[in-house]
């Protein structure tokens, strides 16, 4: 990219960067209320040792998300090195944290891995392959959070949703979640789809782009199809990539299940640094109800899903119907804060240090053919 573009980009970012924190501020604020000095004081009492523990989580994070980019990375380049790929999670972290739907993330991410002297076509690789990866893992846990908690979610039965004055808006849970994983599934079920089964991928490729064409939501009809054709070639090439370096791909599909399983649980370790004992917290139960609360919000094209995620979270959390998660509402609002600040801005603010400070070192060539580190 042209060094221009990449600073435009940059400005775009910033700005995204602090529409999201203010949004956020917005949340925290919605989700006081009326019970500012009650939370105040749950927080000031908090247990340090178990606050320490998501600490160690959110680094812990960072690792297993990182070790499924070095072990990709190094299927293409075996003198990569882990620091490298530390530096690929946390700058990809921050422009997905802070772009809509997430979508700078796998841009800035390509960007680096050329300034680290990785080639362009390998990266890419790289990034669809993690991918891939980290969906179907999703998917996996997706269905087992169904399967075990499909009671609960009959239990809640509906979501209020408040629009306006004239009262809240019952939304059946099931639904959410029924919208949510298929919207999971559908990311990466339908490039499978279009990839081996021909008869669907003639359809997509004859009719459809054609629909899409006479209603102006495609330009170039030729150059869809061969970009079709291309995205269709590389997708298989990444299978059969993961095929043939299995114990890579089965490093990585246990990192990511590390990675979901520690992150979820986040809520319980909350509420036990506030003095929860409610009989519905668990270990497992925080891990289920967050891939729920990560089902809901997924589909909210919002950077950070901020507003949605943290009401959602009360909802779930704290349902007005069905086994309660906290022992009072003020203890599931205080932990909603230190859930949301450890674990979205406290992550948000280490990836932007980390990108204003990481300076990648490129690897070449020289002319005996020996590797240098020159300092971009």
């Amino acid at each position: 990219m042209a060094s221009k573009e990449i600073r435009n980009q940059i400005i775009r970012y910033i700005i995204y960067l602090f529409f999201v924190l203010g949004l956020t501020a917005l949340a925290f604020y919605l989700t006081i209320g009326n019970s500012i000095s009650q939370i105040i004081e749950i927080l000031e009492n908090a247990n340090l040792w178990f606050i320490l523990v998501i600490l160690v989580i959110v680094f812990g994070c960072i690792i297993f998300r990182s070790i499924s980019v070095y072990f990709l990375t190094r299927i293409f380049e075996k003198k990569y090195f882990f620091h490298r790929s530390i530096a690929i999670d946390q700058i990809g972290s921050l422009y997905r944290m802070v772009t809509p739907a997430g979508l700078g993330g796998h841009v800035m991410e390509a960007y680096t891995y050329s300034k680290q002297g990785v080639k362009i076509s390998n990266a890419l690789s790289v990034l669809a392959m993690y991918s891939i990866i980290y969906q179907v893992v999703l998917i996996l846990y997706g269905i087992i959070t169904i399967v075990i908690k499909r009671d609960l979610i009959n239990e809640i039965g509906f979501i209020p949703i408040t629009f306006n004055e004239s009262g809240p808006v019952q939304i059946p849970l099931w639904l959410l979640v029924a919208i949510g994983f298929s919207f999971n599934i559908l990311s990466i079920g339908f490039i499978f789809l279009i990839s081996y089964w021909n008869g669907f991928f003639r359809f997509i490729r004859g009719p459809i782009v054609t629909l899409l064409s006479k209603i102006k939501l495609v330009k170039d009809t030729n150059v869809t199809r061969e970009n079709l054709d291309v995205a269709i070639v590389n997708f298989r090439s990444n299978l059969k990539t993961l095929y043939r370096n299995l114990l890579v791909t089965i490093i990585c599909v246990i990192s990511f299940f590390a990675y979901i399983t520690i992150s979820y649980s986040v809520p319980y370790f909350c509420g036990l640094s506030l003095g929860n004992t409610s009989t519905n917290a668990n270990f497992w139960d925080s891990v289920l109800l967050g891939n729920l609360h990560q089902m809901v919000t997924c589909i909210i094209p919002i950077p950070g899903s901020s507003v949605v995620s943290e009401l959602f979270f009360l909802k779930l959390f704290f349902p007005s119907t069905g086994p309660v998660f906290y022992d009072t509402e003020e203890i599931a609002r205080a932990s909603l804060l230190l859930w949301r600040g450890l674990m979205f801005i406290f992550p948000l603010l280490i990836a932007c240090l980390y990108t204003i400070v990481y300076r990648p070192r490129k690897r070449i060539c020289d002319e005996n053919n020996e590797n240098k580190d020159l300092k971009e």
